[in-house]
């Protein structure tokens, strides 16, 4: 008992010094990354003079202060995406305009997820992916226990049945898809009133005008509100780290080390792939990496895109200069597309393997030397990476799309999914960062391009 008294008055201390930091307004990127090193300091203690019974009550209470942080940011992903996209509807010049910035958001997503799934299958080329499984009778009793649901209820997947599963997510009522945090259907309603205001703008001036300024009037209060809960972060991301690294100590680091160094090699190469595409555009590297390190270190903490859109927008508009329009129609997007992690690298490196596990239970093989298979499996990518929600784990999703439209059996998907179950998590810090990153590059290259 008095090892979680002594740990709550350590913990409690963290957070005052945290706090501290804020008084003397050190900048907010370099408060979230110190709150990064004492969660990894303080997880490490707990998990190596902590008893397991004291952590499973200490761990309620990291809880609670994360939870506020997470729910916080989940809470403003709707009203931010609805008053965004119906707000920058409403404010372009023209209609012209709105479908040029669509086209250009859609194409930099298409563009860079077919860059960054041919950076991922370079890379499992080059470090021989299919010889990574070891297929044994104890990984194969697993399948069922961590993705068995997933792989039966996607397992007869076809790009027609994964492209009429997005309109399954058009919600049937405006406030189901409010209330259920859909953030397709919340898109979609979005897109239908700001382009309704448009339309009847000529025909009830006086009263379109007046529905406008109530847009923008939500459009202060959820951006006050949005800061509010951002000036959280350090906190969350405090309590974030401390369980990670208290519940899989030094596993989290050593499990599967090599393709954990792989992976964030690869995210590397993508960084470096977006921020050479942004030079043409004049941009700087380390200042676009700077700009957006707020997004990046609370995507990286999170594990989700969603819930750091708020972060990303504002990173966008007062770090990079990127019009609040083009800010908040992209990062809005992104959330649910586009995402160069979670929908490419990840996808690809799931079928590669499986391609090593097809040959050691002696399934028919996937050839990935041929062009027509390349392509085959860069389109299933594309498509697997649209309509996936910015939450923690949706990376698995995607993967068994694309997986099955590659025509991988469930028992390979699961054996493949069994292998990297216990770095998932720690490999999903990177590719939520990533995910980001590629976002708020595509709206930072759009806005230079005017």
């Amino acid at each position: 008992m008095l090892s979680i008294y002594v740990c709550l008055a350590i913990f409690v201390a963290l957070l005052y010094l945290l706090k501290t930091f804020s008084v003397k307004r050190v900048k907010f990127h370099y408060r979230n990354l110190i709150a990064i090193c004492l969660g990894v300091l303080f997880g490490w203690a707990i998990y190596r003079w902590v008893p397991q019974e004291s952590y499973k009550e200490l761990v309620y209470y990291f809880k609670t202060v994360s939870n506020l942080y997470i729910r916080g940011l989940k809470l403003m992903i709707v009203p931010i995406v609805f008053i965004s996209i119906c707000y920058t509807l409403v404010k372009i010049n023209d209609q012209e305009n709105i479908g040029k910035k669509f086209r250009q958001i859609i194409t930099y997503f298409v563009a860079s997820v077919l860059g960054a799934g041919s950076i991922a299958l370079v890379m499992s080329k080059i470090f021989n992916f299919p010889a990574l499984i070891q297929v044994d009778d104890s990984m194969a009793s697993h399948i069922a226990k961590g993705y068995s649901q997933r792989i039966d209820a996607l397992s007869d997947a076809s790009i027609g049945k994964v492209v009429y599963g997005l309109t399954q997510k058009i919600p049937t009522s405006i406030f189901d898809g409010f209330a259920s945090n859909n953030i397709v259907g919340t898109l979609v309603v979005a897109l239908l009133v700001g382009l309704a205001i448009r339309k009847m703008q000529k025909k009830k001036p006086q009263e379109m005008q007046r529905a406008i300024n109530a847009l923008s009037s939500l459009q202060i209060i959820i951006n006050s509100m949005t800061t509010f809960i951002i000036k959280w972060t350090p906190y969350g991301v405090l309590s974030l780290m401390t369980m990670a690294v208290a519940k899989n100590g030094p596993s989290l680091f050593g499990d599967l080390l090599q393709f954990v160094g792989i992976a964030y090699l690869t995210m590397a190469f993508i960084f470096a792939m977006h921020l050479i595409v942004l030079s043409f555009r004049g941009v700087k590297p380390w200042e676009q990496l700077k700009g957006m390190l707020p997004a990046l270190i609370t995507g990286f903490s999170t594990q989700s895109s969603g819930a750091t859109l708020p972060v990303t927008i504002k990173c966008l508009e007062e770090n990079r200069g990127v019009d609040a329009e083009t800010a908040s129609l992209t990062a809005s997007l992104g959330t649910t597309m586009g995402m160069n992690a979670c929908g490419a690298m990840w996808p690809v490196f799931m079928i590669v393997l499986a391609t090593g596990v097809n040959n050691q239970m002696g399934l028919e093989n996937i050839d990935l030397t041929s062009v027509a298979s390349i392509i085959s499996m860069l389109l299933a990518v594309v498509i697997s990476s649209f309509g996936i929600a910015g939450l923690p784990g949706t990376a698995s999703f995607a993967a068994i799309t694309a997986m099955t439209i590659m025509g991988v059996s469930p028992q390979v998907m699961g054996v493949v999914l069994t292998f990297v179950l216990s770095i998932d998590s720690l490999i999903d810090m990177g590719r939520t960062a990533t995910n980001i990153f590629g976002v708020s590059s595509a709206a930072t290259f759009i806005s230079r391009g005017k």
